[in-house]
């Protein structure tokens, strides 16, 4: 007996250690991520600088409180601070929301997190030109998504005092969990967790121009907003 309980005091430990040690391997992951986004965000921000762009300070003030809020997570696609690629995991999203169902199953089945990701492409005279922000990936099934665009007032109809990009994030979180969006790969009773195509920047801008059309002739509704 003692010799069994010594075998199973060392398995113990060893576990323990085997734990402590994938702990520390994640932490260091992590702050590894954490200090590559940072300065790619630098970098970023130096080259539109560099080149004389006139939104990059408003642009670096906007992410930095986006960061600082701690419910998004943000990185530069190519080191360029006008274009932003934000993870929105399903804990963004309204627990009683398809979405954030769809993206807790998707993420069990494999054993790893599934995430919506959300494109936002900024101009050079942010905010008095408006971003286009759509859905990237994965295809998402829903009335008020059209080849990744969002049928948001906001958003089709831009305003300058709407530039408050953390304002904005939080509100296409709320649209998608009120719309009734769903995880295409998930409707099909799929566990891939991925869409069938990634969006482009210019179907989403073709997107968002028939909608303005669309809205500039029928108006707006309180679904719509």
């Amino acid at each position: 007996q003692l010799c069994s309980r010594s075998m199973s005091d060392a398995s113990s430990a060893a576990a323990a250690g085997s734990s402590e040690l994938d702990k520390e391997d994640d932490d260091a992951a992590v702050a590894a991520a954490a200090e590559a986004r940072m300065a790619s965000i630098h970098r970023g921000f130096a080259s539109a600088k560099a080149k004389g762009i006139q939104a990059a300070t408003r642009l670096m003030k906007e992410l930095r409180q986006v960061c600082l809020a701690g419910s998004f997570e943000v990185d530069l696609v190519d080191d360029n601070l006008m274009l932003w690629e934000v993870t929105l995991f399903d804990w963004v999203f309204d627990p009683s929301s398809a979405l954030h169902r769809d993206l807790a199953a998707l993420s069990s089945a494999k054993s790893d997190l599934m995430a919506v990701t959300l494109r936002m492409h900024f101009p050079h005279d942010f905010p008095f030109a408006p971003p286009l922000v759509y859905i990237a990936q994965p295809v998402l099934r829903s009335e008020h998504v059209f080849d990744g665009a969002l049928c948001m007032e906001m958003l089709v109809d831009w305003q300058p005092q709407y530039g408050n990009i953390e304002s904005i994030l939080v509100q296409v979180c709320a649209f998608l969990s009120s719309s009734g969006a769903r995880v295409e790969s998930a409707c099909a009773g799929e566990s891939d967790g991925g869409g069938k195509a990634e969006v482009t920047h210019d179907s989403a801008r073709r997107a968002y121009e028939n909608l303005k059309a669309f809205h500039d002739k029928r108006g707006w509704s309180s679904a719509g907003r």
